[in-house]
């Protein structure tokens, strides 16, 4: 992903359609700060095993194929909204996919697929739960309120349908538990975590300043050690680059022909159109940038809640919607080619299902989080 959105970012200012002068101010260095202490906060919680510790204290308790597809749902569900929905799926797919040592028989296909599904759709109850979700709640001027009273009743309604999608795609079958894992937790990296994501939430909410999570994220930083070397930055360089990116875009004559708030309106059921489709070609962060500036001239938090709604569902359908969703397709086919048709057409089925269902429960959402 950093390397290719550099290359299009560098490509648009070959091309002339952002000028090197209009760089710097593209970038939103706060959002940008933001990521850097998420991305510090999260890495001390994966080294620390902390996670690596719930997820087997969970899934280790199910014995059928069922119990485990709907623990995996909430479990995702709930690591999505704190740690972003990539790095959730790559704690909880991989233990999934154990169960396979000690039960051949178990297809694993429909509980990957319905994890990948949890990581977009229930992740989204949060600020940080999704990438594009934070780049909102910065520019929307969402407070915690108006921000968890659209998000906790669409996530709370997909949470029921992915449990109900458990009685028809998985099979009701014992389940023996998979090889022993024991877990121990680094106390120290683990208060760590918690402590620069609870200030990371305070800081959005207002109850601290901005600058103080980046502040605390410097000391918290240096106990990774040499570990920190090995820190993945890069959300951060492709972010930077999606904002040069999103702008030659906007710029361009294909927007200009495509523009989906030109076709479906600038009110917030239009930005859920728009932001749902858009994210089915570009994925749902680009989406959520290009689409922002003409939410804020709109006026008002109506088409931040509706562009918020577009790109959480949007989040499903095409394999290109989500970062996540080609992250949880590579962790299941690595070593599994021959299963690839299985799955993606599964994936498929269910995404596109799912990406209707939340648009039209988004919909009927609108009314109710849209009032002021």
């Amino acid at each position: 992903m950093l390397v290719v959105s550099a290359t299009l970012a560098a490509l648009a200012i070959v091309f002339g359609l952002v000028t090197p002068r209009e760089v710097p101010r593209l970038f939103d260095l706060r959002l940008l700060s933001l990521f850097v202490v998420l991305i510090v906060a999260v890495e001390c919680a994966k080294r620390s095993r902390l996670f690596d510790w719930l997820v087997a204290r969970v899934l280790l308790r199910v014995r059928s194929e069922r119990a485990l597809a709907a623990s995996a749902i909430l479990l995702t569900g709930f690591v999505s909204a704190l740690v972003t929905n990539d790095v959730a799926l790559l704690l909880v797919v991989p233990f999934t996919l154990a169960f396979e040592a000690n039960a051949p028989s178990f297809d694993a296909a429909p509980v990957v697929v319905l994890e990948i599904l949890a990581a977009n759709l229930l992740g989204c109850v949060t600020p940080f739960g999704n990438p594009q979700n934070l780049f909102l709640f910065t520019r929307g001027a969402f407070t915690a309120a108006s921000f968890f009273r659209a998000q906790v009743p669409l996530a709370a309604g997909m949470a029921a349908l992915l449990l109900l999608a458990v009685f028809f795609v998985v099979p009701k079958r014992a389940l023996p538990p998979p090889p022993e894992a024991t877990f121990r937790v680094k106390k120290r990296l683990a208060f760590a975590a918690k402590f620069l994501l609870a200030l990371q939430v305070a800081a959005l909410f207002g109850l601290a300043p901005n600058v103080a999570p980046l502040v605390a994220a410097v000391p918290i930083a240096l106990l990774l050690g040499r570990g920190l070397l090995s820190t993945d930055f890069s959300l951060v360089g492709v972010f930077s680059a999606l904002f040069v990116v999103v702008e030659a875009l906007r710029r361009s004559a294909f927007f200009a022909a495509v523009d989906p708030v030109s076709r479906f309106g600038a009110s917030p059921a239009g930005f859920l159109l728009s932001g749902a489709l858009l994210s089915q070609g570009i994925s749902n962060v680009p989406a959520a940038i290009l689409l922002a500036p003409s939410a804020a001239a709109a006026g008002g938090l109506g088409g931040f809640v509706g562009l918020l709604y577009g790109v959480s569902a949007g989040g499903s359908g095409t394999p290109i919607a989500s970062l996540a969703n080609l992250i949880g397709a590579d962790l299941f086919l690595r070593g599994r080619r021959h299963a690839a048709r299985r799955f993606w057409g599964l994936f498929l089925a269910l995404s596109f299902t799912f990406l209707i269902l939340g648009t039209g429960l988004a919909a009927i959402l609108l009314p109710y989080a849209t009032r002021p």
